[in-house]
């Protein structure tokens, strides 16, 4: 899977389970979420299953705040079934993204018009080293969302014995 500009992935899922099947896979591989974690004995997902869909994030042993919150739904078709599976960060990480790349993107015009327009010689490094904070910021979101996501996505394909059609 290639990494795309922005950490939000959708992709769907035909297989020929049944609902009620699809709901019996998740329930062998997610339990509820839990602040506190010390036992390194739990299923592959924390979080919570409805008829029409889940929403849950992996089980993971180290910080991450970009972990991917997957949320899936499933309907009946005429082969079995097809889950939609969409993969964001949380509202709360993107907000202080949002807030990250707003300042740095503000830096990069303010010291790029001081840079061209006043003296340039004084601070000759001053838009890189912005420019560079926003490139860091993008990198830092990416590499840990889709490594995340990727590793969730083959889960959920094994997990459901089928391969994606959409995304």
């Amino acid at each position: 899977m290639k990494i795309k500009l922005i950490p939000y992935d959708s992709f769907e899922i035909a297989t020929g389970l049944s609902p009620s099947q699809i709901e019996f896979a998740l329930n062998d591989n997610i339990e509820q979420t839990k602040w506190l974690r010390i036992s390194r004995d739990h299923k592959v997902f924390q979080g919570s299953i409805t008829q029409k869909g889940f929403v849950v994030t992996r089980i993971i042993h180290y910080r991450n705040s970009f972990l991917p919150i997957i949320k899936g739904t499933f309907k009946s078709s005429s082969s079995g079934s097809t889950i939609a599976i969409k993969m964001r960060l949380h509202h709360c990480v993107t907000a202080f993204m949002c807030v990250w790349f707003g300042g740095v993107g503000i830096s990069i015009i303010a010291t790029s018009t001081a840079f061209f327009v006043n003296d340039k010689a004084r601070y000759p490094a001053l838009p890189f080293i912005v420019l560079a904070m926003f490139i860091f910021g993008w990198a830092l979101v990416s590499g840990g969302f889709w490594f995340e996501a990727n590793k969730s996505r083959q889960i959920l394909l094994e997990m459901f014995k089928e391969q994606s059609v959409h995304g």
